[in-house]
């Protein structure tokens, strides 16, 4: 069968290892690289080969592409997913955060969902193996019906950055219903729009509470999603399952692991080094989400961590903001006005070479392979 055919627009660290996480995916031949840093641009082209653009809208115009992969500032990312989606490819997995603007990240999606294209944004969790088995174990009811969900480990400085990670698999396990109210409050200003650390409550229309704290405890970061029979748990690096035994009452000396269901060890599997070609392993994530989005393609729906995902993770990033702003009271979804956002920390809204230095920055995308 035919593979199909990949664009790669931004030749930087990430992308590197999105480009790398198709090389590896035996349904996917990487076969064109856009990046108007030269720079970047040459170093790929002689690691890899394939053609190269100082113009993603010359290869868009050229290369018959299947799947977009713009691995690009948050700045230009809205730019460049809707060029990609008019330019007829068949699916974009882009980075997160979608966007800054609820406006931009609605106006991404649209043009996607016009065109029937599968949509990806951010590399996530929630592709991750032992987090898809969690979902589907929980989600056939084997511990009854989820009742809580909590954040574990404070926000750190990022609501809509790292933190769309957190929400949208405070969604998943909520069963990605919609969000009737948020109530919160943010670490700094409420007046800015820059992203910054947060906590506060979520109430999903089907329920499910969820909760997220500001400051760190001596749980550490992860999540605990409790159900009517037992518990899910993660901290980040170790999953498990724990049902109640039989008896009266609930507490902590009457659960049980479930073993056989998740993986043991590290979510994240083993560190790797370099392979016989030089290459550096992209990293488990990135290797998940690449897979979802060309398992998207193939099924013909979109991924778990899909644009619309990226849009609803958003909204409820600037709602608790927003709930700050009016006194900390409940703020109801969806929000009316799209034109609120929350601006993510420089090195996600703009170019990091010049934001980290040449140096640094090279250095990592040097790392990526051995030359």
């Amino acid at each position: 069968m035919a593979k199909y055919r990949v664009g790669l627009i931004g030749a930087g660290r990430k992308g590197t290892q999105h480009a790398r996480a198709y090389m590896l995916d035996e349904r996917t031949e990487l076969v064109a690289v856009a990046d108007g840093d030269p720079e970047n641009l040459a170093l790929f082209q002689k690691r890899t080969g394939v053609p190269g653009y100082a113009d993603y809208r010359q290869m868009l115009e050229k290369e018959a592409l299947d799947i977009a992969a713009p691995i690009l500032p948050v700045g230009v990312n809205p730019e460049v997913v809707i060029a990609c989606a008019q330019a007829g490819v068949k699916a974009i997995l882009c980075e997160k955060p979608i966007a800054a603007s609820l406006e931009e990240a609605d106006r991404m999606v649209a043009e996607c969902k016009s065109r029937r294209i599968r949509f990806g944004a951010g590399d996530l969790d929630v592709n991750l193996p032992a987090y898809q088995k969690a979902l589907e174990f929980i989600g056939a009811g084997e511990l009854g019906a989820v009742k809580r969900i909590t954040l574990l480990g404070g926000s750190g400085t990022e609501m809509s950055g790292g933190g769309c990670q957190r929400f949208t698999l405070m969604r998943h396990f909520a069963g990605c219903a919609e969000v009737a109210w948020v109530s919160g409050w943010v670490s700094d200003d409420p007046l800015s729009e820059h992203d910054q650390g947060g906590a506060g409550y979520v109430r999903f229309t089907n329920g499910i509470e969820a909760f997220t704290y500001r400051d760190k405890d001596a749980r550490g970061r992860g999540y605990e999603v409790a159900c009517e029979d037992g518990i899910f748990y993660s901290d980040d690096n170790l999953v498990g399952l724990y049902r109640y035994v039989e008896g009266d009452g609930a507490n902590w000396e009457k659960l049980e692991k479930i073993e056989g269901v998740l993986p043991e060890g590290p979510i994240y599997g083993a560190k790797r080094g370099y392979d016989a070609e030089g290459w550096r392993w992209p990293g488990d994530r990135n290797v998940a989400s690449c897979k979802a989005i060309i398992d998207a393609l193939e099924r013909g729906e979109d991924p778990p961590g899909s644009g619309e995902n990226g849009v609803k993770v958003l909204e409820m990033a600037i709602a608790v903001r927003e709930s700050h702003r009016q006194g900390c009271t409940p703020v109801m979804l969806p929000l009316a006005d799209r034109s609120l956002r929350l601006i993510p920390n420089p090195s996600r809204m703009y170019n990091k070479k010049p934001i980290l230095g040449h140096e640094k920055y090279m250095d990592q995308v040097l790392s990526h392979k051995k030359d």
